[in-house]
């Protein structure tokens, strides 16, 4: 087998313009490709992260409690919900690549649009709208690597999502540099936005439709590959499990990211950049995604259990171990680390595997959704906990306990049921 058709995985469609299934895409244009949609999703979590980063000084400005804070940190997820559960009607309608621009064009705007708020409301509406953009995006990029790549899903969903780790730490640093420097928590929503619109550019003039429409065919004889089964069962056992685990998830991850940085400003003295850049340490460990992808498919169920475990158990070291710079840099990142690095591109992996191929983009429509969702409530949620319990029941409540649930839940996982395993 030659090297392009190794790192390529899947043949491209036959449908699909300037597509040819003898011919492959060099090796070198696969990597440029996986680059430049890579820095597309980079741009996406620089956006997302730059936001609690800063909201130290948002809340002074607007007289903000922690519940309101937390909530408007992850309002975003409200759109990336309803418009993730749309991306597959918008793939199936528009096609990934006008879908995966789209989404970067319509974040980038509302990001330009946040810092021009005026209320607390325009602050809400500005900031939950990047969500629906956002969700496009996602959809269509794991939806066009998962069918290029087929088998080798795993390895390519985390390059693409070790992306998303240097943008998480790239975000709060030079987003809290930016507020240190000027003394302006605005700018940096509208630097970040520009890059987005240059980002789409990018896109655009690099990625060609034959990859980003390309088809799955793993696991599958040329008959099934071609067959169109029902709709009606899209909602495999499987695929409603790992659903339901993903959004626990979700939930343990919009937790953290709502309050971590409030949390060591108030109660460990940090500065708003100390903060910031252990915040930002996630994303150094979400950098693990680039192997963590791969390991993860290798390693199947019993690296999912363990990955689980020690996710449970670094949530809790966050929040009530020492509060030294040092140690939670490092927990921050292998925080980062097994979400992103690991059980985001597992999870991902595990819900394309559970469907077939003609229905791939519906099914991200499923899991985008479920893992955002929860951070339309999880920010507020943990702030009004440490309300009334404080912030050692708040957060055992709110970011140790649902990585438990996933867990119980993903016993009842049956691999063999999936395609590819």
């Amino acid at each position: 087998m030659p090297p392009t058709t190794i790192l390529s995985g899947s043949t491209p469609s036959t449908g699909t313009a300037s597509a040819d299934p003898s011919r492959p895409l060099p090796t070198v244009r696969i990597a440029l490709i996986l680059l430049v949609l890579g820095l597309s999703y980079m741009v996406n979590a620089m956006d997302r992260q730059v936001f609690p980063a800063v909201l130290g000084s948002i809340s002074k400005e607007y007289s903000l409690t922690l519940s309101s804070g937390g909530f408007l940190s992850t309002s975003f997820a409200l759109n990336i919900a309803i418009f993730g559960a749309l991306s597959g009607w918008f793939m199936a309608r528009f096609g990934r690549r006008a879908t995966l621009l789209g989404g970067i064009v319509a974040f980038s705007i509302f990001t330009a649009l946040t810092p021009l708020a005026e209320s607390y409301f325009g602050l809400a509406v500005y900031r939950s709208l990047t969500g629906a953009g956002e969700a496009l995006h996602i959809g269509a990029i794991f939806a066009c690597i998962g069918a290029y790549f087929g088998e080798r899903r795993g390895m390519a969903i985390g390059v693409i999502n070790a992306f998303f780790g240097i943008g998480a730490f790239v975000g709060p640093v030079v987003g809290t540099l930016l507020l240190a420097q000027t003394g302006s928590w605005r700018l940096p929503f509208l630097v970040f936005a520009g890059v987005g619109v240059l980002g789409a550019l990018l896109v655009w003039a690099v990625v060609p439709k034959s990859f980003m429409e390309s088809a799955d065919t793993e696991g599958l004889s040329p008959g099934e590959a071609n067959a169109k089964p029902p709709m009606s069962i899209l909602l495999s056992r499987n695929l409603v499990l790992a659903a339901c685990g993903f959004s626990l998830i979700g939930f343990t991850l919009f937790a953290y990211v709502s309050l971590y940085a409030t949390f060591l400003r108030t109660t460990a003295g940090y500065t708003p950049l100390e903060a910031g850049a252990a915040f930002g340490m996630y994303g150094i460990g979400a950098l693990g995604a680039f192997v963590g992808g791969w390991v993860s498919d290798k390693l199947g169920t019993k690296g999912t259990f363990a990955a689980l475990s020690a996710l449970a158990a670094l949530g809790f070291g966050l929040f009530h171990g020492p509060s030294a710079h040092t140690v939670q840099g490092v927990l921050s990142a292998a925080f980062g680390f097994l979400i992103s690095g690991y059980l985001y591109p597992r999870f991902m992996s595990i819900l394309q595997r559970s469907v077939h191929p003609s229905h791939l983009g519906y099914a991200m429509a499923i899991a985008i959704p479920m893992f955002y969702l929860p951070g339309l409530v999880a920010g507020y949620l943990f702030g009004r906990f440490v309300e009334l319990y404080g912030w050692s029941v708040a957060s055992t409540l709110s970011v140790c306990l649902p990585a438990g649930l996933c867990f119980l839940l993903m016993l009842f996982y049956r691999p063999s049921e999936a395609r590819g395993g």
